[in-house]
């Protein structure tokens, strides 16, 4: 009988050790701004980055690029879109979210709760400069 309480308390300490190692990265960024217009479809353009570094990248000897996907592939962090001060959790496919990391991105999609539910992903378009003449 010994044994199977002992079994038992690892096992529970092994699902505890989980939750706490894998909880963050299915934790929402706390004071994301949530717009009007909320579970609606919405474009926004912005920086996609993750959620450790929000496009504040200081890792020596990397490109935003780069700190983007070891923060989202090696240490488990969510992708984000930064827009301003603004911070949107990306929920869609990483393998089209990887070939925007670190940079100006273009996303439709459902936004609801801060988290913005990826349909559409595309090079975000320079604005077009001002003729005065």
């Amino acid at each position: 009988m010994f044994t199977k309480n002992k079994a038992a308390s690892s096992l529970a300490k092994w699902i505890v050790s989980l939750a706490a190692m894998f909880g963050p990265a299915f934790a929402q960024i706390p004071g994301s701004p949530v717009p009007a217009g909320s579970g609606s479809e919405t474009t926004l353009t912005g920086i996609v980055s993750d959620s450790y570094c929000k496009g504040q990248h200081s890792r020596k000897a990397q490109t935003q690029c780069s700190c983007t996907l070891k923060c989202v592939h090696e240490e488990g962090h969510d992708y984000v879109l930064v827009v301003g001060d603004d911070i949107y959790v990306l929920n869609g496919p990483r393998a089209e979210l990887d070939k925007f990391a670190g940079g100006r991105a273009t996303i439709t999609g459902n936004l609801s709760d801060g988290t913005l539910t990826v349909e559409q992903v595309t090079v975000a378009k320079k604005a077009m400069p001002v003729n005065h003449s």
